[in-house]
């Protein structure tokens, strides 16, 4: 093992496998100059951009059952509509260790969604206004784009955007898709 700056820049040659046990390192005498002057040491080329590449960063893809959560502002008397379905949710299901009103919300803002594409018509503009109580929706990231892209078709935010999408479903009611499709299928069949 090299101790000393001149057994590291000493050429290997020069340099014993190991020192005299028998003498103090510092009691070594330097060894003598060689005949020939060192060759002089080479420098390292400063590192090319091809040489710089870094290696490529793997970006991970996102989980397709990820869900993304949305919060939107309720008044003391939507709270309580919400919370009214979530206890329906409860006690039909009755695991008390569920967030059953974010289930709840979640379910409703799917099924807006799908009403919305539907009657875009029983969707209209409400005010919004920002009461700092807030309630949660967890949806899955292909419905979250869905609620991206008609924020950005309202020109709204996604909070202002799920605030309309919700509160219009709860106050207008649920309307019967199943039943509105079939009526759409049954003229097209009779021709």
């Amino acid at each position: 093992m090299v101790s000393s700056l001149n057994g590291i820049f000493r050429p290997a040659s020069d340099n014993p496998a190991t020192p005299d046990k028998a003498q103090p390192l510092r009691a070594q005498k330097p060894a003598a100059a060689p005949s020939t002057p060192p060759a002089p040491q080479k420098r390292a080329t400063p590192p090319t951009a091809a040489a710089e590449e870094k290696p490529k960063v793997r970006t991970r893809k996102e989980r397709s059952d990820k869900k993304k959560d949305m919060k939107f502002p309720v008044t003391p008397e939507q709270r309580e509509e919400l919370r009214k379905r979530a206890s329906e949710l409860r006690i039909a299901d009755r695991r008390p260790e569920i967030k059953y009103e974010t289930i709840s919300n979640t379910e409703i803002l799917k099924q807006a969604l799908e009403h919305y594409s539907i009657f875009p018509e029983r969707y209209p503009p409400l005010v919004y206004k920002d009461t700092g109580q807030y309630m949660h929706a967890e949806l899955l990231l292909p419905n979250y784009t869905e609620i991206e892209v008609l924020a950005r078709k309202l020109n709204l935010s996604i909070r202002k955007t799920v605030y309309r999408l919700i509160m219009n479903y709860i106050y207008r009611g649920d309307v019967d898709i199943h039943a509105y499709r079939k009526s759409q299928q049954q003229p097209s069949e009779r021709i």
